[in-house]
């Protein structure tokens, strides 16, 4: 948008022409004053010799050379590197028309006094002023103008000796233009001044004629530009009707565009606001509309007051470019970036599960080396225990075999599961009572010294269905949340007495499962990373943190859920949701079934 132009003024006067143009007024002034200099000289011999009206001729030519010297004082300040500042050369053609007028009335008081008929001069002179300088220095030339013709009138009729006076001497009796040389020398005067006011009328016409011409030439050609614009120009004056408008600003509106009132309702809003004074005028401001009609065409629009040289503000040019294909790949771009984004949060989540199952193949290969190890002495304890169960005879000894037996088979199928970790295994599906785990696994965790402190309250839920699971796997996830259970109630040291609660509830087609402790409890951004591998706020050495990684796993096997419900210092509720059955069971026996 282009800015408000600055022209330097004086008292409201502005040139037109500019800078370069009063420079070649200047020169023009200095030509007028060659020719002056050139026709005083003849002028004096005429006035001596041919019409012996003067006594002498010095006279004149002295004040020709005065104005010969300051012609060329003046031509060379004009060639001068000040000669580029507008208000030096202001002030040099000021200085010039007043020295003109001072030597002019010099040469006219030698010369007759107001009876000299090239009085007429002074004349010239005002014109020449009112053409070049601004109007306040014109009119200080008229007033020196009259000011200088009084002072020479006031000479004479008081008879001041200034500068050697010398009257006309002219024969003869009777009125001065009853003089033939008089009369001749008026009419010399008055063909002069009519010669030169029209030459200096012609010169004024000429130089319009041409600035117009210029003026029309620079008006098609900003037409043809404005006109093969690709953005959109409005020019829109103070009462709201559109002067100007291109061909792009045309398709804006319906219609013809006579009033900002056929813009779209926005732009015309914003016009009107800015017309009435409503609304500020901003320079960062952007007005965004569209287009009406069934092409919705995205417009972006600035608009810029227009001032005068005087200050006045004369109307707005509004400026906009369709930018809708942009807009278009301004969207697809963001929609690019978000799925990228995407992509780049999936490939991360990938390396991240990636890794897990790297450390998850470095667990199953030592659970590996772990089971054989232990798979041989715990075999030994089994052949033990038989051997003790055959020899008793004693009921209750029978039964803590029979225990030591059960949990031995258990170690044995932990071993197993462990060394499914390296290598894939099958599982064993079959319809499970909840119930039941439940009670085998309190069973086995009741002889920790940890749990001896703590009071454990679980009731069996008759209504509960079966559950179609591996119970080897839901059997060691409540041992997880058990024991985490445990070991949170543990660190708890400022409660004495802790309850470790199981509920059981059937819900929405699924069986729930809530073990809740009266531990630390956890923090939100722990409870946030409480499902990630090797996570753990345990001391070093009593946590893995693959327990509740180990859970989240197993329970998304058959379409489980589990969620974390804690606070710091009260203590945590971890739920599981059991489906009847998984929905890929379900699905796979449908296929068979086809």
């Amino acid at each position: 948008m282009a800015a408000n132009r600055e022209i330097p003024a004086i008292d409201g006067y502005v040139p037109d022409l500019g800078r370069r143009a009063l420079r070649e007024q200047i020169r023009w002034l200095i030509m007028l004053r060659w020719i002056a200099v050139g026709c005083i000289i003849p002028a004096g011999l005429i006035c001596t010799d041919v019409f012996p009206v003067m006594p002498s001729v010095g006279p004149l030519h002295y004040f020709a050379g005065i104005l010969l010297v300051s012609n060329i004082l003046c031509l060379l300040a004009s060639r001068s590197k000040r000669g580029e500042s507008y208000l030096f050369n202001l002030v040099l053609a000021m200085v010039q028309i007043e020295v003109d007028l001072i030597i002019l009335t010099g040469m006219i008081h030698i010369s007759g006094g107001i009876t000299n008929p090239f009085i007429l001069f002074y004349v010239f002179h005002v014109i020449i002023a009112t053409i070049i300088l601004p109007k306040s220095l014109s009119f200080c030339v008229g007033i020196s103008t009259v000011l200088l013709f009084g002072l020479m009138a006031m000479g004479e009729l008081h008879d001041w000796p200034m500068l050697g006076h010398h009257p006309l001497e002219l024969t003869g009796v009777g009125s001065l233009y009853k003089n033939p040389v008089y009369v001749l020398g008026s009419f010399a005067a008055f063909s002069a001044m009519v010669v030169l006011v029209q030459y200096l009328t012609w010169t004024v016409v000429t130089r319009m004629a041409a600035k117009e011409m210029e003026a029309s030439r620079n008006r098609d050609v900003l037409e043809a530009v404005i006109s093969g614009m690709a953005e959109g120009l409005v020019f829109v004056t103070n009462d709201g009707n559109v002067f100007l408008n291109n061909p792009e600003a045309q398709k804006w509106a319906k219609g013809e565009k006579v009033s900002v009132d056929d813009f779209p309702d926005k732009l015309a809003g914003h016009l009107r606001g800015l017309i009435d004074g409503s609304r500020n005028q901003s320079d960062d401001e952007v007005i965004r509309f569209y287009m009406d009609g069934e092409d919705k065409r995205y417009i972006e629009a600035r608009t810029c007051p227009v001032i005068s040289a005087t200050g006045e503000r004369l109307g707005f040019v509004v400026v906009g470019q369709d930018l809708t294909e942009h807009k278009e790949l301004e969207q697809e771009l963001r929609r690019q970036s978000e799925e990228t984004a995407e992509i780049n949060e999936m490939l991360k989540m990938s390396r991240v599960e990636m890794a897990q199952r790297e450390k998850m193949v470095a667990i199953g290969q030592m659970a590996t080396g772990i089971a054989h190890e232990i798979g041989n002495p715990l075999a030994s304890l089994s052949s033990v225990v038989q051997y003790l169960d055959r020899q008793l005879d004693d009921a209750d000894q029978k039964e803590q075999v029979g225990l030591i037996q059960t949990q031995i088979e258990r170690i044995s199928a932990i071993l197993k599961h462990m060394l499914g970790l390296s290598r894939p295994a099958t599982s064993e599906y079959r319809w499970t009572d909840v119930n039941a785990v439940i009670e085998s696994t309190l069973a086995l965790v009741r002889f920790d010294r940890r749990a001896k402190v703590v009071e454990i309250e679980s009731v069996a839920n008759p209504d509960l269905p079966m559950v179609w699971l591996n119970p080897l796997h839901l059997e060691q996830v409540l041992i997880n949340l058990v024991m985490n259970a445990l070991d949170a109630m543990a660190a708890h040291q400022g409660k004495s007495e802790h309850k470790l609660t199981i509920t059981r509830l059937f819900k929405d087609e699924m069986v729930e499962v809530s073990v809740g402790d009266t531990g630390v409890g956890m923090s939100a951004d722990v409870c946030r990373r409480a499902f990630e591998s090797f996570f753990t706020t345990k001391e070093l050495g009593k946590g893995t943190g693959l327990g509740l990684y180990i859970s989240y796993n197993l329970l998304s096997e058959i379409d489980g859920t589990i969620s974390l419900d804690s606070e710091v210092g009260v203590g945590t509720t971890v739920t599981i949701r059991l489906p009847i059955r998984p929905k890929k069971d379900l699905i796979v026996e449908a296929k068979e079934e086809v």
